[in-house]
């Protein structure tokens, strides 16, 4: 005890000269801290402004191209390039340390090759024969609006960070509700069901749907973008994130570093729970209490395991 006071009491002015220290230097330097954070921040801005101009120049400044195919770009690029290395993966179970993160250990190893075509034929179907006349539609809507997005000097982090968490959280929102819909007996057949003939998804199984449930699942994720008229440098980004984020939530594997997709993965096994990509509104709503009691039964089966 009387050690712990002597060490107790060593620390207090430690501290305190600590502190001291730091509010000199901050008051010595702290200007100058500031003024180079300044410079670099407008560095880095002056050097992207520089980058975008080349990619406007590339598009030869033609907002339909800018808008249309670099739109149809940052979904195709992001969503084909991921798409197949998970096929690669679920078609030769290579490289085998993957298995090991899979969440339905078993399922897939491989992946009937047949299906996998149906699949692919599906997604090129409902990207092309919906998504893209839509693309046009919009291009056409915002000219005639006179609502393009701005397209010149790229939008502040600031900007882009508001705009992102609106996109997000009325994407949740909508989400959630549009999929609950959709689950109605009277709609699930003929608008879901196809959806769920996957109940241990793959990667592009994310658009593997009928052409309605597809159109409807865009309500939620252009929402956002009508409401704030985002840069269209933030429109490419949020649709390249859209398609990442649903090839990792349908891949079937936990994926370290990312958010879980086993919450996704439990609605393709159960089909009656876990509707949204968070974990928010399905617990206001009471929808996760079998992926909850999925959860504690996992874990038990692990602790009696390791026993």
């Amino acid at each position: 005890m009387e050690l712990l006071k002597r060490l107790g009491g060593w620390q207090r002015p430690s501290l305190l000269l600590l502190a001291a220290t730091l509010l000199v230097v901050s008051l010595l330097y702290g200007q100058s801290l500031t003024t180079q954070l300044k410079q670099f921040r407008t560095a880095s801005s002056v050097a992207l402004d520089s980058q975008w101009k080349k990619v406007l120049a590339f598009f030869g400044n033609d907002d339909f191209y800018l808008y249309v195919v670099g739109i149809l770009l940052s979904i195709q690029i992001p969503f084909w390039s991921f798409g197949i290395m998970f096929m690669f993966v679920d078609y030769y179970n290579w490289p085998r340390w993957t298995r090991k993160y899979k969440l339905q250990p078993g399922t897939h190893e491989p992946v009937d090759l047949n299906r996998l075509k149906e699949t692919i034929q599906v997604v090129l179907i409902n990207q092309w024969s919906v998504s893209f006349p839509l693309l046009i539609s919009s291009y056409f809507m915002k000219k005639f609006t006179n609502t393009m997005p701005v397209i010149d000097d790229l939008p502040s982090l600031q900007r882009f960070i508001i705009d992102f968490i609106i996109f997000i959280i009325v994407d949740e929102i909508g989400l959630y509700y549009v999929h609950r819909l959709m689950h109605h007996p009277k709609l699930y057949s003929w608008v879901h069901k196809k959806h769920h003939e996957w109940p241990a998804p793959i990667a592009i199984t994310f658009v593997y749907s009928t052409r309605i449930e597809f159109a409807l699942n865009m309500i939620p994720v252009v929402l956002g973008p009508l409401m704030t008229n985002p840069h269209l440098f933030t429109l490419w980004a949020w649709y390249a994130f859209v398609h990442l984020r649903g090839l990792k939530n349908h891949s079937g594997y936990h994926i370290p570093g990312l958010t879980s997709s086993e919450e996704h993965n439990y609605h393709h096994m159960m089909n009656n729970a876990c509707f949204s990509r968070s974990p928010f509104l399905d617990g206001i709503h009471g929808t996760d209490k079998g992926f909850r009691a999925y959860l504690a039964r996992k874990e038990l089966e692990k602790q009696q395991k390791n026993e």
